[in-house]
């Protein structure tokens, strides 16, 4: 979270920045109207700036991994910029409509009052850029799209909304911007035009329509993906837990223990993320991948996932790949979160490492078949298997971490699970001396 916070801050920073060197050096800060449209201008260029970088983030693009730290942080980053945005259309609505209730006087050549012209009059505003026949168009949409945008970002952050309506939502809100880019380009005032304020807008315009337009595209193309074909299943019915096996039908570029996948097996629900369980071998062709049946999309993960399914992946993403300097790894896998764990163990009965790792395993449920899989998996790894039965056992803490790990300052910790938890025990450790960078954590959460 500390790279999402930093970036969001630098975005925020950076955009205000342009602002400041483009307009405030005009503003006469004695002046209400004055302040008002600045106030307008500095609202209008933040929300677009927010919400063009959040699109273009939504585009998966591998080589924005390092920058951010893998997609799961570019989309928390992308989730966190959207919300960002809609508190500041809704101020740059807010004054903007306020200021109609200031009727400006005008004044004669003597210096007397003739007129009160109302200050968004159309005829007068027209005129205040540089395309003043689309002025009426792009002003009218202004407040449609405003409200449109709030009921979808609100539908986008109800997690009990179906996926499939999520990505509609999405879809619209690609839709949205783009007129919203365009209301924001045609009412730019022209002294804008020809300052890093003007040229950011136009980019930020035309990156972030392109974008979308590229979204919509791939709302029914599908991203660029692999066929693969399901073989075989393995159903745990005491977690709950499918073990899936895909056989590549199309060349794969290989993969990372800890990365994950988007799978389609039904092109109107659209693909679904998954971490994978195995590492890749290209003499097997095959990969692997775990789920559990929590939402409406996995309840049915048996049937969605019998035996002979085609389906379709795109991937491989993420940088929860186990890689640091230090020696010495703590492993935290909670619930489903262990699934990046089983793929890197898998990975080390291959490929030996000198590597000290413990490997703490958290859980509700249990099935003895699934632990001693597990177990088998740490054996051919080398690696110190914990496991963790919450009603047996407790809650894993800190306390109890660094009891069991007496060298733990030494270590890079590496969790998957529950972001709550992982806050709990990220927080508990910095607290007794670990350095914040030696603690990763998958946000798996895409919603």
């Amino acid at each position: 979270m500390r790279r999402v916070i930093l970036s969001l801050t630098t975005i925020v920073m950076l955009l205000l920045l342009i602002f400041g060197i483009s307009s405030l050096s005009a503003v006469d800060f004695t002046d209400q109207k004055s302040l008002a449209q600045a106030f307008t201008q500095l609202t209008g260029f933040l929300s677009l700036g927010m919400m063009a970088i959040a699109i273009v983030l939504a585009l998966r693009l591998r080589w924005l991994e390092p920058v951010f730290g893998g997609l799961d942080k570019i989309y928390r980053l992308h989730k966190w910029l959207a919300i960002g945005a809609l508190p500041m259309l809704l101020a740059h609505w807010l004054v903007k409509t306020g200021e109609g209730h200031h009727p400006e006087a005008t004044v004669d050549a003597a210096g007397n009052t003739v007129a009160a012209v109302h200050s968004f009059d159309p005829v007068q505003l027209a005129t205040q850029t540089l395309f003043p026949s689309l002025y009426g168009p792009a002003r009218g949409i202004a407040q449609p799209i405003l409200f449109l945008l709030f009921a979808l970002l609100a539908l986008a952050l109800i997690k009990r909304i179906p996926y499939r309506i999520f990505r509609k939502v999405h879809f619209v809100m690609g839709i949205a911007f783009v007129i919203f880019a365009y209301h924001s380009v045609i009412l730019m005032r022209p002294e804008y035009w020809s300052t890093p304020f003007g040229w950011s807008t136009v980019a930020l315009s035309v990156i972030g329509s392109l974008a979308s337009i590229y979204l919509v595209v791939i709302h029914f193309k599908g991203f660029p993906s692999s066929r693969a074909v399901v073989a075989s299943t393995h159903y745990f019915p005491e977690l709950k837990v499918l073990e899936i096996d895909l056989d590549m039908q199309e060349a794969w570029r290989g993969h990372k223990p800890g990365q994950f996948v988007f799978v389609e097996t039904d092109r109107k629900e659209g693909p679904h993320p998954f971490t994978l369980s195995t590492h890749w071998s290209p003499e097997s062709g095959r990969i692997g991948i775990i789920a559990k049946e929590l939402g409406d999309y996995t309840a049915k993960i048996r049937e969605r996932f019998a035996p002979g399914t085609p389906v379709k992946i795109n991937g491989p993403y993420g940088r929860f790949n186990f890689e640091c300097k230090k020696q010495r790894q703590v492993w935290i896998g909670a619930g489903i979160g262990i699934t990046p764990f089983v793929a890197k163990m898998r990975d080390l009965a291959g490929t030996p490492s000198d590597k000290v790792v413990d490997l703490f395993h958290t859980t509700r449920e249990v099935s003895e078949e699934g632990l001693a899989r597990m177990q088998a998996d740490a054996d051919a790894a080398g690696v110190n298997l914990h496991i963790i039965i919450s009603e047996r056992d407790g809650r894993l803490n800190v306390a109890k971490l660094i009891a069991m790990v007496p060298d733990w300052k030494d270590a890079s910790f590496w969790f998957c699970g529950p972001s709550q938890f992982a806050e709990q025990l990220r927080k508990g450790l910095v607290a007794e001396g670990l350095s914040a960078s030696n603690f990763h954590q998958e946000l798996f959460e895409m919603r």
